[in-house]
């Protein structure tokens, strides 16, 4: 389940997105700038996302049982897989089919100085996020691991999506600060034209590797092999242990997993004896690696 620094880091994301979405869409408006146009639209697209995140986290928390005797942990994913069309189709399409527009239909940009300042702040503020989602990714890892590795390990859909959406609005802001410096530059309106094209095929590749980073994770991907040859000998060394047939370990929610054990005991054990060694093993395992949270053995 998503830890509480999780929703801190969707909620703060959300406010910077909104504010500076309005403050975008008002020099936007006053410059005619298509970059400014495609960035207050990846920012409002960002705040819906990032609300769908944060919904996801709240719903991911109700427990019922009965109907889900696993959590609902895992719903998390389907609400990123949500955000990951959404950059895709509302976020990159619409920003690319504007860029495009304006390269064809040519306008005359007024007041880029203005543009050249929101920008600025903003790549100041969307950094100050991204370096503060980064952080939360790399809470309790190696630190010689890249952020591209971390996202593959990462089970916190909610995370992953932050960290995605706000290295695309960094770099896209960056697109836009260009193509707007060259417009000033030159009083040419095509490299503001061209900046917000990329802003939205940048938008497009963000959306599609979510949604790829979602769907190994909805499809049940198994915890890093490093950590899944650990667990498997920890479990041989037990003496009471003869075999280790087979272990799946599947993530059921943010930092979750759920370990299936089949196991072959020395023939001598009696049950009492074998709920005891399976309560030992639970507690190795779970002190080993705390996101194994349900924990089921198989007698062979």
């Amino acid at each position: 389940m998503a830890s509480s620094e999780s929703s801190k880091t969707v909620f703060l994301a959300m406010s910077v997105n909104f504010s500076i979405g309005v403050a975008k869409s008002i020099i936007a408006t006053i410059t005619m700038s298509s970059a400014m146009f495609s960035e207050a639209v990846h920012s409002f697209v960002d705040t819906g996302n990032q609300f769908l995140l944060w919904f996801g986290i709240k719903q991911a928390k109700k427990s019922n049982p009965k109907i889900y005797p696993l959590g609902r942990g895992r719903e998390e994913y389907f609400w990123t897989l949500v955000v990951a069309v959404l950059i895709f189709t509302i976020g990159g399409l619409v920003s690319l089919e504007h860029g495009i527009e304006s390269l064809s239909h040519p306008k005359k940009l007024e007041n880029l100085s203005i543009s050249l300042t929101l920008l600025i702040v903003s790549i100041i503020l969307e950094s100050y996020v991204l370096k503060k989602a980064i952080s939360e990714l790399k809470r309790g890892k190696a630190k010689n691991k890249g952020i591209l590795k971390l996202l593959k390990e990462s089970t916190d859909g909610p995370l992953i999506a932050i960290v995605v959406e706000d290295f695309a609005a960094t770099l896209g802001l960056i697109f836009a600060l260009v193509g707007t410096v060259l417009s000033f530059i030159t009083q040419n309106s095509v490299y503001d034209s061209i900046s917000a094209i990329s802003i939205g095929i940048l938008l497009m590749v963000s959306g599609i590797f979510l949604g790829y980073e979602m769907k190994h994770l909805i499809t049940g991907e198994s915890i890093s092999n490093e950590k899944l040859k650990k667990i498997k000998q920890l479990i041989s060394s037990n003496e009471q242990v003869l075999n280790l047939s087979n272990l799946k370990i599947l993530p059921i929610g943010s930092n979750q997993y759920l370990a299936l054990i089949n196991l072959d005991y020395r023939d001598s054990l009696k049950d009492e004896e074998i709920i005891t060694v399976n309560s030992s093993l639970i507690n190795s395992i779970k002190n080993s690696e705390p996101s194994i949270s349900e924990i089921y053995f198989n007698p062979q």
